[in-house]
């Protein structure tokens, strides 16, 4: 199994003609359970342009990653965006499904920061 903590870069797209949205996310990963922080530009074209912070929390099971996001403002974002994804076999990257439900769905890529992996796996080797 891979620890996933560290830092990430990610992109999502919408369902409709907008462009996809860039965001970085730092996690931890403790024994399976995900939490993190994560930062993204106000793409939202009536948005004021500021960035975003929200607090994902989830869980890791085998290569399967599932984590809820929500916005720390909540008058812009009143709901919890669910994830879905799949760690590749190098442990670098996640890429699945993000949704909220009944609302809106779509794509997400995030791809940890070189230097990262080794680290953590260092650390974890280094406890065992």
């Amino acid at each position: 199994m891979t620890d996933l903590t560290g830092r990430w870069s990610g992109m999502f797209s919408y369902p409709a003609l907008l462009p996809p949205n860039s965001f970085e996310a730092t996690l931890r990963d403790s024994g399976g359970l995900i939490s993190g922080i994560t930062t993204e530009a106000d793409d939202d074209p009536f948005g004021s342009g500021a960035t975003l912070h929200a607090v994902i929390e989830g869980r890791r099971e085998g290569n399967s990653v599932t984590f809820s996001k929500s916005y720390d403002d909540l008058g812009r974002a009143p709901f919890a965006i669910l994830y879905r994804g799949t760690v590749h076999p190098d442990g670098d990257e996640i890429e699945g499904r993000w949704e909220i439900p009944g609302i809106w769905a779509g794509t997400f890529l995030m791809v940890r920061h070189a230097g990262v992996s080794e680290a953590a796996e260092r650390r974890v080797s280094e406890q065992v």
